[in-house]
């Protein structure tokens, strides 16, 4: 991004005029942050918001101000420069999911990390700084290669700010890194319409430089939703907006739908997803009845 249409987003965003001027002041971690990102240096000023973060007694609006000053650099490539580092040979992948979850009858939150190691992991630890928990975990010999830890029914989304994630492989080889989150999402995109159908909202403010939204479908056992779905479908376009016919016995099931958007840290990659969720009665079809969702075009 060249630095007069940086420096135009930093006036909208940011609010860099009049009395804000003043966060160009002085030699503080969050001034550097700002130059760094106005000289095309992402990943150094990512660096410096993470020692910004680090700073005692962080005032709210300084807060603030980082979160739209990092959802600022994720422009640049959606993501892919905010880090240089890269993942040991020992860990293949790592994922953050932050998921808001709506039923008919409550609104709950949950935050998810998940990844795969040949070599195999025996614990994974989740904390936002300086000292809080969000997870922490050892890992079964069947979760080594391939874990997924949920942190589920909390009351609020989880929030902006700085966490360090931590793995340590069986072989006791400690991988940690940064990572820094963006405000929650503010609205939902996602909702209800009816028991088969919901709507979705423009994306007016996506980041282009990101993949779009992308939805998932899945269908549980009404009793078994911790369980692999009975039916799934994930679709990158042309999204669908209504449950097919489906060929399954009468009953009663758990239809659940996401709208996920995927962004990155350097290697880490990083979901947020809005998730609706509702039981369904499903009638009893002739087998081969099912219906296929739309097929897939190139507009969006």
């Amino acid at each position: 991004m060249k630095k007069c249409a940086l420096f135009g987003l930093f006036a909208t965003t940011l609010g860099a005029g009049g009395t804000q001027a003043a966060w160009f002041d002085g030699n503080d971690a969050l001034t550097s942050a700002h130059q760094r990102l106005l000289e095309g240096k992402t990943a150094a000023s990512v660096e410096s918001m993470i020692e910004a973060w680090q700073q005692p007694s962080l005032s709210a609006s300084r807060q603030n101000h980082l979160a739209k000053l990092l959802a600022l650099a994720i422009t640049e490539d959606c993501g892919r420069s905010l880090s240089r580092q890269t993942l040991p040979d020992w860990l293949s992948n790592v994922s953050i999911r932050r998921e808001t979850v709506q039923t008919t009858s409550r609104v709950y939150y949950r935050v998810q990390v998940a990844g795969e190691s040949q070599l195999g992991v025996d614990a994974f630890t989740m904390k936002k700084w300086p000292d809080e928990t969000v997870i922490s975990d050892d890992l079964s010999a069947e979760q080594q290669h391939r874990w997924r830890l949920v942190k589920d029914g909390l009351s609020e989304p989880v929030s902006e700010g700085l966490y360090q994630l931590t793995a340590q492989s069986v072989a006791g080889q400690t991988w940690s890194s940064w990572l820094l989150l963006t405000q929650p999402q503010p609205r939902q995109t996602l909702s209800w319409k009816d028991t088969r159908s919901w709507h979705i909202a423009p994306f007016d403010d996506f980041n282009s430089t990101c993949q779009r939204p992308f939805l998932t479908l899945n269908l549980y056992p009404q009793n078994q939703t911790d369980g692999a779905p009975i039916w799934s479908a994930e679709k990158h376009k042309r999204l669908p907006t209504q449950l097919p016919m489906l060929d399954v016995p009468n009953g009663q099931y758990w239809f659940s739908v996401a709208l996920i958007e995927r962004r990155w840290q350097g290697a880490l990659s990083i979901e947020e997803v809005q998730r609706i969720g509702r039981a369904v009665d499903l009638p009893d079809l002739e087998p081969g009845a099912l219906e296929a969702i739309a097929p897939e075009t190139d507009n969006p």
